[in-house]
C-alpha cells in the first residue's frame, strides 16, 4: 500500500509516524517532501528527499511502486496540494492519508482544514485516517476529551475514519531518539547486556550510557506495543 502522512500543521508527529510506526511494518520506500522539516532531518538514512514542487516526478515514481511512505513536511503541504489538484485524479495514487493530530486547539483546527482539503480533492473518507498523537495515558479511554474539535467535526461531517484505537501515547522515548539516533525497533532488538555493562563499567561515562540504554529499552518496549496497536487500528 502507499501511504501519505500529511497535516498543514508542523510538530504533530509526521516524521515519528513515518519512521517509528510505518517504516518498520511496511518495509517500503520512503520519501520526505520538505524544504524545512526539522523532524525528518533526524531520520535521514534511506529516505529520498524531494520538494513539494517536484510532485510530478514523485507521482510518476509512485506509479511504479507497490508500496511507499510519503512524509509531507508542513512547509510543502500547500505546494503539494496545489500540484495534486493540477494532476487531476493523482490523489488516487495513495491508498491512505494518515493525518497525525495533537490536542492543541490550533493544531486541531489545522487538522480539520487538512481533512477538508483532502476531501475537496476527492479523497473519500475511508482513505483518511487520523492518529491521535501524544495522548496522555489517563485519557486513553476517551480521546474526545483532548480532541473535542476534531471529534466534533467528525460527528458533523464524517469526512474521515474516526478510529478510537489509533491512539499514540506520550512516551519519553520519542524525545530521546534525537540523541540516541535509533528507532523503537532498533532499541527493542538490541541484545546488548546493558546490566552487565553497568556492573563492569569503570568510568562515569560508561555507567551513564548503560543506565540510559536500560531506561530506553523499558520505554521502547511499551512504545513498540503501542505502535503495533495503532498500526493494526489504522489498517485492519
Amino acid at each position: 500500500m502507499k501511504v501519505a502522512i500529511i497535516n498543514f500543521s508542523g510538530n504533530v508527529g509526521k516524521t515519528t509516524i513515518a519512521k517509528q510506526l510505518l517504516a518498520p511494518r511496511m518495509n517500503a520506500p520512503e520519501f520526505a517532501v520538505e524544504t524545512i522539516n526539522a523532524g525528518a532531518s533526524d531520520y535521514s538514512t534511506g529516505v529520498e528527499r524531494i520538494k513539494g514542487k517536484e510532485f510530478g516526478d514523485l507521482q510518476e515514481e509512485l506509479m511504479q511502486l507497490e508500496s511507499a511512505i510519503v512524509d509531507i513536511g508542513a512547509s510543502n503541504v500547500e505546494e503539494f496540494i496545489k500540484l495534486m489538484n493540477q494532476f487531476e485524479g493523482s490523489h488516487e495514487e495513495f491508498d491512505y492519508y494518515v493525518v497525525p493530530a495533537v490536542s492543541e486547539k490550533k493544531q486541531q483546527a489545522d487538522t480539520v482544514n487538512t481533512i477538508k482539503t483532502l476531501a475537496g480533492l476527492g479523497v473519500p473518507a475511508k482513505k483518511i485516517r487520523v492518529v491521535f498523537n501524544k495522548v496522555d495515558v489517563d485519557d486513553s479511554d476517551d480521546p474526545s476529551r483532548q480532541f473535542g474539535i476534531l471529534c466534533g467535526f467528525h460527528e458533523a461531517e464524517k469526512r474521515f475514519r474516526l478510529l478510537p484505537d489509533a491512539v499514540l501515547f506520550h512516551n519519553e522515548i520519542f524525545e530521546r531518539f534525537r540523541v540516541l539516533k535509533k528507532t523503537v525497533i532498533e532499541i527493542v532488538s538490541d541484545k546488548t547486556d546493558y546490566r552487565a555493562m553497568l556492573r563492569e563499567a569503570d568510568n562515569e561515562a560508561d555507567k551513564a550510557r548503560a543506565v540510559s540504554m536500560i531506561s530506553a529499552q523499558r520505554l521502547a518496549k511499551s512504545a513498540h506495543k503501542n505502535l503495533d496497536d495503532v498500526y493494526n487500528a489504522l489498517f485492519k
